[in-house]
């Protein structure tokens, strides 16, 4: 039985109308891409049977690496596998820059994945197997197009299997109403009779069944074990799969079109009324900044916050609000620089203040580092400073798109594209980085530098299976009760680790995670300098001394 091909009709009565071909020898067995979906309608197909195996493959896969995964090394699996998949079964797939640049941070994650996983880095890759079906079906993956690309996946299966439900009709029903013979039905039909009609006689006599199970017992004992070993919620796990998968290889909407209205630059737009407010408005504001940058020249060269500030407030509250400074300047340059006022004869002029504003701009962000590092070298690094340095970072990059779209005059609708890019990079690099290796590898290296304050860091906060080794160096520390302190916690938490190793050798490859296996081994072949606190009992004791001697001198 052949399954469905669909391609555009150029008389269908509405616009971007998809019509079923009729069948000739082998080519009814494809489906072929509407216009509105893909550029080049006349591009490859891919067959019907064929795009039901991938289904019943990512099925599968899923149910192994996904459903019955006790750890994260299933899902790392699962989305390299799943984005091969997709690539073989998208017709007409785009291979450029975005879609290889989508598929290497894909790879990146699920080794992280495999390494030391969470679940933020999981929702992390679903978001980017969206964004590489888009990249593969030749749209570029913007926000908002991977957002209404996951959304239609819901649709996109309805048709994907309605399609293939009006194929099957037409050829199995479609030679019955148009009194042609067909073949199939002529060897079918009469097995599907003798099964159903025999299956009922033989239910109606208990001699025949008595006999029927003792002939067929273990075959019939076999198939209902099979069937009974999955769950209801296993089953619809499938379907989900299937559905969202059916989704995936036939979307139903293209690409976000551009919205904004542009304007012909090449023409003299006259004097905009509003050009005298927007030159007073930066000559202001360079003023200002300008004044401010002053106050904050004493912080930078003195290296300490100015009398009346703590460290955290100076950090916390100063380094949030300058950082809302640095949004709000995009913001005004960004509606500046728009429409009539790109065309305006004089728009020359107020570049020229845009860059002296920018200068200053980028000044206030150095001063917002400063603020960071003097916290971070006052008492360490933590995950929310990794985050705020992050933040910043995305600001500085979002506010470096705004000048890109002055001298390049380019539309509102291009910066706010490109700016959910560099914030969904920074949350990618945030949660692909060894956090914990990183911060509390600063942290031991200023304490063993004679900066006892960021043991605090290391006390207060909850560290990673895989950051321990980073630890041990700090059993050799000058301060006796950092030293005993670290030594109890490696030694509660080599336990810890020991045990979830076991566990998760119980639940099989999918609960494998490669750094708490690299810790454990750290740990074991430097068990000599924390053995003496192998007692749990004097390791948590020295531990909690720790704990209190940090809070109590640093926090």
């Amino acid at each position: 039985m052949n399954l469905p091909e669909f391609s555009d009709q150029p008389g269908s009565s509405e616009p971007g109308s998809v019509q079923p071909v009729e069948p000739s020898g082998s080519a009814a067995d494809g489906w072929r891409i509407p216009a509105s979906r893909q550029t080049d309608v006349n591009g490859p197909m891919i067959h019907g049977r064929f795009a039901l195996l991938l289904v019943l493959i990512m099925v599968v896969l899923a149910d192994l690496t996904v459903y019955q995964a006790h750890g994260f090394m299933g899902p790392a699996v699962f989305f390299v596998a799943a984005s091969v998949l997709l690539f073989i079964g998208i017709p007409g797939r785009s291979v450029r820059f975005c879609s290889l640049l989508m598929f290497g941070l894909l790879v990146l994650l699920s080794v992280r994945l495999g390494w030391n996983g969470s679940y933020l880095q999981v929702v992390a890759g679903i978001w980017l197997l969206s964004a590489w079906a888009v990249a593969l079906h030749g749209q570029t993956p913007f926000f908002l197009d991977i957002l209404m690309f996951a959304t239609q996946s819901i649709p996109g299966g309805y048709d994907f299997y309605s399609r293939i439900n009006n194929r099957v009709r037409e050829r199995v029903l479609g030679p019955v109403d148009q009194r042609s013979s067909f073949r199939f039905l002529d060897v079918a039909l009469p097995i599907i009779s003798l099964l159903l009609f025999g299956g009922v006689f033989v239910m109606a006599n208990p001699d025949v069944v008595n006999w029927m199970y003792g002939s067929l017992g273990s075959i019939v004992d076999a198939i209902r074990h099979f069937l009974f070993q999955f769950s209801v919620f296993e089953i619809v796990f499938w379907c989900g799969v299937a559905w969202l998968t059916g989704g995936f290889l036939r979307p139903l909407i293209g690409s976000v079109a551009e919205t904004a209205v542009g304007f012909d630059l090449s023409v003299d737009g006259g004097e905009t009324a509003l050009y005298s407010a927007f030159r007073n408005t930066l000559l202001t504001v360079i003023a200002l900044f300008g004044v401010y940058l002053l106050f904050e020249s004493r912080a930078f060269f003195s290296r300490k916050p100015p009398q009346g500030f703590t460290y955290s407030s100076y950090a916390h509250e100063g380094a949030a609000w300058l950082t809302v400074a640095l949004g709000l300047a995009t913001l005004m340059l960004s509606l500046i620089f728009r429409g009539l006022t790109l065309c305006d004869s004089r728009v020359r002029r107020l570049q020229k203040l845009a860059w002296i504003w920018s200068a200053l701009n980028f000044a206030l962000a150095i001063a917002v580092y400063n603020r960071m590092l003097m916290y971070i070298d006052y008492n360490g690094m933590t995950r929310m400073r990794t985050i705020a340095l992050l933040g910043i970072t995305s600001v500085v990059g979002g506010f470096a798109l705004v000048l890109f779209k002055i001298h390049w005059k380019q539309s509102f609708h291009w910066l706010i594209r490109r700016q959910l890019w560099v914030l969904c990079l920074a949350m990618y690099v945030y949660i692909v980085l060894p956090v914990d290796v990183l911060i509390h590898k600063y942290n031991v290296r200023q304490i063993l530098n004679g900066n006892p304050a960021p043991v605090v860091q290391v006390t207060a906060h909850p560290v990673d299976d895989e950051a321990l080794p980073v630890l041990l160096p700090l059993c050799a520390a000058d301060d006796q009760r950092i030293r005993e302190g670290v030594k109890g916690l490696l030694a509660i938490r080599f336990d810890a680790v020991e045990t979830e190793l076991k566990e998760n050798e119980s639940h099989g490859w999918t609960a494998w995670q490669k750094g708490l296996a690299v810790s454990r081994t750290s740990l074991q072949e430097s068990r000599s300098n924390w053995d003496e606190f192998s007692d749990r009992q004097n390791a948590a004791a020295a531990w909690m001394s720790l704990q209190s001697y940090a809070f109590r001198t640093w926090w």
